[in-house]
């Protein structure tokens, strides 16, 4: 009797298992097709992804070698509109590509382009953008120090004076070029008669980098300003 009562009951659950499943088989159809569906179109987008980024790559490779020739010019009025031909490409790629290499090369040329105009302005918002979009990029460090040169050529010496305290706030231990920035602070603080700010400038160029080839010239400003 127990057994027949034992059996009954495994029956009665396989029963219900089986009528679970039919009842929910369409919505486990549907969830399986919406995963397929998912995974399809990530593998989709993100082939659409590569090749864009490989399109926008080649773009702006052909770009850098007309950016490059451009130096082996003699003739400026050809130079002149090469130049402002490149920053049109440039200035249509910058508006089509995502923030990725391309973009951010795109950047850096355009900002070189606009220096050599003497478009100041325009130099220095490209080069600070790469450091506001990309701070870990190779590149932001030295835009930045580039946005500082432009500044310093438009005469903006507070404004060069603060870019150069950015960047060594934020890549002392990376950039190669963190004495020269110290003795070009100290230069900057002496432009402005600030002699008390440019000794401490300098003081720290000898004192943290003793063997730079710019500490030589820092202690000779030291001597100068301190026998005045």
């Amino acid at each position: 009797m127990s057994k027949n009562h034992d059996k009954s009951e495994k029956a009665t659950i396989k029963q219900k298992l089986t009528l679970l499943i039919q009842k929910n088989s369409l919505l486990l159809v549907a969830v399986i097709t919406i995963i397929t569906l998912v995974v399809i179109g990530l593998l989709i987008y993100n082939s659409i992804q590569i090749k864009n980024l490989e399109k926008y790559t080649q773009e702006i490779e052909t770009i850098q070698d007309k950016y490059t020739n451009l130096s082996s010019s003699t003739d400026e009025t050809n130079k002149k509109e090469s130049i402002n031909k490149i920053i049109e490409e440039l200035d249509s790629l910058i508006d089509r590509s995502p923030k990725n290499y391309a973009f951010q090369r795109a950047l850096y040329i355009r900002g070189n382009l606009y220096y050599q105009n003497k478009e100041w302005d325009k130099a220095i918002e490209d080069f600070k953008s790469i450091f506001s979009i990309f701070p870990n990029s190779y590149l932001a460090p030295i835009s930045l120090i580039n946005a500082a040169t432009a500044y310093e050529d438009s005469n903006k010496i507070d404004d060069a004076i603060e870019t150069y305290i950015l960047l060594i706030s934020k890549y002392s231990n990376i950039s190669p070029e963190i004495p020269n920035i110290y003795f070009s602070l100290g230069r900057l603080y002496e432009q402005k008669d600030d002699n008390k700010a440019a000794l401490v400038e300098y003081n720290n160029l000898v004192d943290i980098f003793p063997d730079s080839n710019w500490t030589n010239l820092a202690r000779s400003r030291i001597i100068y300003l301190e026998s005045r």
